[in-house]
């Protein structure tokens, strides 16, 4: 549903896993759901704790839940190796716009969280991502907030303005 957060100028799309067949191919665990977004990807860029390496992508499969990719760096499993549980990151200019009702973390977490009635409640410090729905986790200077990312309690996301409307029911704030 959402991407996950800007890391530094980049944006992680997926975890990377074990290598795939024996000429360097590996399995990355996408972060959002648009599989399709990967056979877009022309250069990456592997990051895992300090260690980064851009390549340029010479083959893209999508395979159930996982994507496969080859790069033209990465040429044997071993090469794998030191990525594994690392990310795949795409150049933060390379981002795809959101659909429509759709927004990336980084563009929700920070937001002032607002009610209806024009109450400030806080500010949104993460994001859970719950089974059913994502949760917002909201924080003023010592409560938290869990607010479900659902129609029910969302009335707006105004990213430009920096705020997100709530129209909560009773107990939700208390």
């Amino acid at each position: 549903m959402i991407e996950m957060p800007t890391v530094s100028e980049r944006i992680a799309l997926g975890r990377i896993g074990k290598a795939h067949g024996i000429q360097g191919a590996f399995r990355v665990w996408p972060y959002a759901d648009n599989r399709e977004r990967f056979t877009l990807l022309r250069s990456i860029t592997l990051t895992r704790g300090e260690k980064t390496l851009v390549t340029e992508v010479t083959s893209v499969h999508i395979a159930g839940r996982h994507i496969i990719i080859q790069t033209d760096a990465i040429t044997t499993p071993d090469d794998v190796r030191p990525w594994l549980g690392g990310d795949l990151e795409i150049d933060a200019s390379e981002r795809i716009p959101p659909e429509p009702g759709r927004y990336y973390y980084d563009d929700v977490i920070g937001l002032r969280v607002e009610t209806t009635a024009g109450e400030t409640v806080g500010t949104i410090t993460e994001i859970i991502d719950a089974p059913a729905n994502d949760i917002y986790v909201c924080r003023d200077d010592d409560r938290e907030y869990l607010i479900p990312a659902v129609d029910a309690f969302i009335k707006e996301y105004d990213i430009p303005g920096g705020r997100l409307v709530i129209d909560p029911i009773p107990g939700l704030l208390e």
